[in-house]
């Protein structure tokens, strides 16, 4: 298992059993009838997360939900803190597990990703939609990460004081440049999916085989399940 989770064993699952996992986990954390059962269906995202070898990324995931639920019963129970509102850190602790997820699809290559979604019966159009969608978070995320060391670099961003106390200037060198950005990285997403066929009407061949597999199998039924506890 070491082994597998160092060449990653996130490219041998296929797309569509980390859909069905997304899909249980939105609808355990929308309709969980307890906090317990919620934590139970967080163990056992953990253990995904664990199983394809992001372990560090779950203890966190975990860290999070806990300061959350902490910070929510002091809230609620003894009113020791006025922010954030219990509504955000309810929010904060119920979306976690989708989150959790959602980190899950975004490491599955764009291929792979494409290859499970023409097995599904959907038009050509929802599938370009659904992987510009899915890939443009993750490719964002870069982008803003690269835009905010290029403004550093230049000296535009300073302290976190400064930003606060001049909040125009940190909108004009920070986020403008990242709207442009993320304009020009949608359209390349879409030519990319262009490009490489999906509006083709034929049968189309991939370099990833989509097979659903005895670990597929698993961890649908295991994610299946524990949304179906979770909610009843």
């Amino acid at each position: 298992m070491g082994k597998a989770n160092e060449t990653g064993l996130i490219r041998l699952i296929d797309a569509r059993t980390v859909l069905v996992i997304v899909l249980c986990s939105g609808i355990a954390s929308m309709f969980a009838r307890s906090m317990a059962t919620h934590l139970a269906y967080l163990c056992v995202m953990t253990a995904f997360l664990v199983l394809f070898g992001k372990g560090r990324q779950g203890l966190a995931c975990v860290l999070v939900y806990g300061l959350a639920m902490g910070g929510l019963w002091l809230e609620v129970h003894h009113g020791i803190l006025a922010f954030p509102s219990p509504l955000l850190l309810s929010m904060i602790y119920r979306m976690i597990p989708t989150m959790m997820s959602l980190y899950l699809l975004i490491l599955i290559p764009s291929g792979k990703l494409t290859a499970g979604l023409r097995k599904l019966p959907m038009p050509a159009q929802m599938r370009l939609i659904l992987v510009v969608m899915l890939r443009f978070a993750p490719t964002a995320l870069l982008e803003f990460l690269e835009v905010r060391n290029a403004m550093r670099v230049r000296g535009f961003l300073g302290s976190l004081r400064k930003m606060l106390r001049s909040p125009m200037d940190t909108l004009e060198y920070a986020l403008v440049p990242l709207i442009f950005r993320s304009l020009k990285v949608s359209d390349e997403l879409s030519a990319s999916a262009v490009v490489r066929g999906i509006e083709y009407p034929g049968h189309k061949e991939s370099y990833y085989v989509s097979k659903l597999r005895g670990l597929d199998i698993t961890c649908s039924g295991v994610a299946l399940a524990a949304c179906i506890v979770c909610c009843l």
